[in-house]
């Protein structure tokens, strides 16, 4: 796929860049020292977890195994929930966000790769100028747009089309949900506050640094069994906390699979979400490795 002239930018530019990166980097810290200071109630605990759950698997689930690379199929309903718990994750619209890995791919650890932490612009990034390029800088230096065509699949489904056009309203939803479950559970406006924090701006900070990992760490450190060109990495840690997408050696030599951690001692809770929705028939068309993993040299588990 080459590259189009026409770009398109995520509704709500105003808000990308701004609130969607400023307020959970802010909002972590104010959530850990509340809770410091004025107690943890267990539910904003649930309340964290419940929501890194469902906005985790918006993403990896959602954008990336499902829109992205299309690994899988399934039902409109399921599509259309996964698409809003992947805008709830607060990682701006799904078009922009599909379009970004599929160029990454294209282009992976060489020049047109938007977050590779060797080369950006065609110049050498050192190492950690090249981490920090990778995890978080690539955002200010590549910007929010992204080529038309790289989603043209997507665009022609006026209900997908509905949903990214509407991506910071399901963000703001993400926030609000926990805040009204903290304040119905509790009955306080302390509870509501706390849950919103919790649930809310802190969860939305861990999941980023997450997927921001998948981006940096797991280019930088692990084990590459696979000779895929690039410098992708499976390691150990990415792929407990991000639900299999850590495994990115092997994503990156079987990039069309479903399913990432090729092992049994390869966690991978998202490809187990998958396998369940194959047995209770909400997802057809699993793709998998064309090499069965017991062929493949075994390689040793990486932690960071």
């Amino acid at each position: 796929m080459g590259e189009p002239g026409r770009m398109e930018f995520p509704t709500y530019r105003w808000m990308n860049g701004r609130p969607t990166e400023l307020a959970p980097v802010v909002g972590a810290p104010v959530a850990v020292a509340v809770a410091c200071v004025y107690g943890l109630p267990v539910h904003a605990v649930v309340g964290f977890a419940v929501m890194a759950f469902a906005t985790g698997l918006g993403i990896t689930l959602g954008f990336h195994r499902l829109f992205t690379h299309r690994s899988f199929a399934t039902v409109r309903p399921v599509e259309w929930l996964l698409m809003v718990l992947g805008c709830m994750a607060g990682q701006s619209g799904p078009f922009f966000w599909v379009a970004t890995h599929r160029k990454h791919h294209r282009h992976s650890d060489h020049d047109g790769d938007p977050h590779s932490p060797y080369v950006w612009a065609g110049r050498p990034l050192g190492f950690w100028r090249g981490f920090w390029h990778a995890h978080f800088g690539w955002l200010r230096a590549h910007g929010y747009g992204y080529p038309a065509a790289a989603v043209a699949d997507l665009r022609r489904r006026p209900d997908l089309v509905w949903i990214d056009r509407h991506w910071f309203p399901w963000y703001l939803l993400g926030l609000a949900l926990p805040a009204a479950a903290g304040g119905l559970i509790g009955g306080t406006a302390y509870d509501a506050l706390i849950g919103f924090l919790w649930g809310g701006l802190l969860r939305h900070f861990a999941a980023l640094q997450v997927t921001f990992a998948v981006n940096s760490v797991t280019h930088l450190w692990g084990s590459s069994p696979h000779d895929t060109g690039d410098q992708s990495r499976n390691n150990l840690l990415v792929g407990v906390l991000a639900f299999g997408e850590g495994w990115h050696n092997n994503h990156h030599a079987f990039p069309y699979s479903a399913r990432h951690g090729l092992y049994w001692w390869q966690p991978d809770l998202t490809w187990c979400v998958i396998w369940v929705m194959e047995r209770v028939r909400l997802a057809r068309r699993v793709r998998r490795p064309k090499v069965r993993p017991t062929q493949l040299p075994a390689p040793q588990p990486t932690v960071a």
